[in-house]
């Protein structure tokens, strides 16, 4: 997911290498917003990096005291979530591993498996690995089919679509996003952060499809359904903002989309620190903008402020799309 879909113009050939690294950013955004509800309390939680320590901390506490596989799973797979968040791909691809170890070894362990399974593609598609991605989403799209949970299938369809869109294949990833978002609406999803993230990966694949309208429309109810949900400087907000922007000024609508692509990097700040990949992921989203509209002087702003941002590795298969369903 990382900068390939920040960027989404597919026409000459570099455009086309230019798009894939945008859009992959704008993958990773989505990647992670859905699981920014549990952050958003009154007391700020530790830092990642004091988070990574305890968590590491556990879990050598629970292999010394011979913990269950189960929970013992539990504990890497939390380690691996916030290893992701880091940009630590190699320790969270581990992390990952570990647990999906423990979980066969646990008679309890068929949800958590296809669950983390699906974590784990995750951090292939942060990795540009898009097949390894899209084996795993596979692989766990049958375990929840075989489970007949019909909530966790529209899981399983969104991510689909997201690693979809990442392989640039815009046709999969929007009937493959419109299965999830049926499915949600069918089984009357209580998570908030599912159906805007099916809506923006919606939002995305529209656009590259070309379907400037329905886009719109994608775009707009992401946009009212997490305003509705959560506050206005969320991530959901944030990165909802960012691709009705997109949308915006692929349909032609400039003046709408400078306001809400402004808005949705300002949102995305708020929630993250400055370098981080999400942020750079709409950054550089807003920043082709500006380029494309000859707003020269602030787009090289834009991409000088990029610069001095990117400390973390680079997504190249990002989209800035609220894909975030990642289990915690």
């Amino acid at each position: 997911m990382a900068q390939v879909m920040l960027l989404f113009s597919r026409f000459s050939v570099v455009q086309r290498m230019w798009a894939a690294a945008w859009l992959m950013s704008l993958v990773a955004l989505q990647l992670w917003v859905t699981r920014a509800k549990a952050l958003q309390v009154a007391e700020l939680p530790p830092s990642l990096e004091q988070r990574v320590a305890h968590e590491k901390e556990l879990v050598r506490e629970g292999e010394k005291a011979g913990m269950d596989s189960l929970h013992m799973g539990r504990l890497w797979t939390k380690l691996a979530s916030d290893y992701e968040d880091e940009g630590a791909y190699v320790q969270a691809e581990d992390a990952y591993n570990r647990a999906l170890k423990l979980f066969v070894a646990s008679p309890a362990g068929a949800p958590e498996y296809a669950i983390t399974l699906d974590n784990l593609g995750s951090v292939y598609v942060l990795k540009g690995e898009l097949n390894a991605a899209a084996e795993c989403r596979k692989r766990s799209m049958a375990l929840r089919e075989a489970a007949g949970d019909k909530l966790e299938i529209a899981r399983g369809w969104a991510h689909l679509a997201e690693t979809s869109l990442a392989r640039h294949q815009s046709k999969e990833a929007e009937a493959e996003a419109s299965k999830a978002y049926q499915q949600m609406v069918a089984v009357n999803d209580p998570v908030a952060e599912d159906f805007v993230s099916a809506l923006v990966t919606l939002t995305y694949a529209s656009t590259f499809n070309q379907e400037h309208a329905e886009a719109l429309e994608y775009g707009s109810t992401a946009l009212s359904r997490a305003r509705m949900a959560f506050a206005a400087n969320s991530l959901q907000v944030g990165a909802a903002q960012v691709a009705v922007g997109y949308a915006e000024w692929k349909a032609g609508k400039k003046d709408d989309a400078d306001r809400d692509m402004h808005a949705g990097v300002e949102a995305l700040r708020s929630w993250t620190t400055s370098g981080h990949p999400y942020v750079l992921a709409a950054l550089r989203q807003y920043s082709a903008f500006l380029a494309q509209t000859h707003r020269k002087r602030e787009a090289k702003q834009a991409a000088e402020e990029e610069k001095k941002l990117e400390v973390a590795p680079a997504c190249n298969n990002c989209t800035v799309s609220v894909y975030g369903l990642r289990a915690k």
